[in-house]
């Protein structure tokens, strides 16, 4: 009974992986496969598994629309938030970390309050903000955007390493002659790398999907990717075969990156589980 048991737990598991699995790489799959047929068979039904692949749509997107124009203002972007908040988020866990008083000892647990905020009420109000400053159809915009709305969980997130450093190691380093600020450099961020690589992919991730604030703080020369694909989406039809293309090449950098990244994504998610 007790083999039988074990074999049908085992039986159940490997139909509950390979559901979760079907649900996840299925989206993926239709994109992709879509990118690669023709106008008509994408409408036929039911869809053929197998086909004779095209690069139609993707020439398409690479010789006629702005798609360099978009991949690198997405670059920008992304690269720049990913900089600001794990620099500034860093910066905040350390001094988290060094601040004697209640408050900041169970500060970081109330960070996360601000992911629970709908990211709708907030644009409003920031658009009004940056439009007075005519900041509005600039990469700065939706930079400061993605900041304010990664920077709580990447503070809550290196507060969760710098926590597991021991404190005497900070109070030696001020002993043998180093400042507050420089312990942060020399002995901080050395001891960081797994939270950082975890962070960045998360940041990552985050802005270069992210199209709500890219749509509305950016213009013609500042669109991301995620606003080009929308584009491919008009009132009566929609471009299914160009629009399937640049989302397979704009899933690309971000499904490479955190498939040689993982093993940091999986250490942060677990130290920050923990944690909280």
């Amino acid at each position: 009974m007790r083999y039988r048991r074990k074999w049908y737990t085992k039986l159940m598991m490997a139909v509950l992986i390979g559901l979760a699995l079907l649900w996840t790489l299925m989206p993926v799959y239709i994109i992709v496969s879509n990118s690669m047929r023709r106008t008509l068979e994408m409408k036929e039904m039911p869809p053929k598994l197998l086909f004779a692949p095209t690069w139609t749509h993707f020439e398409k997107v690479l010789t006629l629309d702005r798609f360099g124009q978009y991949f690198l203002n997405s670059v920008i972007i992304t690269g720049s938030v990913v900089l600001l908040t794990i620099l500034a988020g860093s910066l905040a866990a350390y001094g988290l970390k060094i601040c004697k008083s209640k408050i900041g000892r169970n500060i970081s647990n109330v960070l996360l309050l601000g992911k629970m905020v709908p990211v709708v009420t907030i644009m409003i109000p920031l658009f009004i903000m940056f439009n007075r400053v005519h900041l509005t159809g600039l990469h700065l915009a939706p930079i400061l955007a993605h900041c304010c709305l990664t920077l709580p969980f990447v503070t809550w997130l290196m507060n969760s390493f710098i926590d597991d450093i021991p404190d005497e190691l900070i109070e030696a380093a001020t002993v043998m002659g180093c400042s507050r600020l420089l312990v942060f450099p020399r002995i901080i961020l050395p001891l960081l790398k797994p939270a950082v690589a975890s962070a960045a992919i998360l940041v990552m991730q985050s802005s270069w999907n992210e199209l709500l604030f890219a749509l509305t703080l950016t213009g013609i020369k500042t669109y991301p990717l995620t606003v080009g694909i929308a584009k491919y989406v008009g009132a009566l039809s929609v471009d299914w075969g160009k629009c399937s293309a640049a989302a397979t090449l704009t899933m690309l950098p971000v499904i490479l990156v955190g498939f040689f990244m993982q093993k940091y994504l999986v250490s942060g998610m677990t130290a920050g589980a923990v944690k909280g």
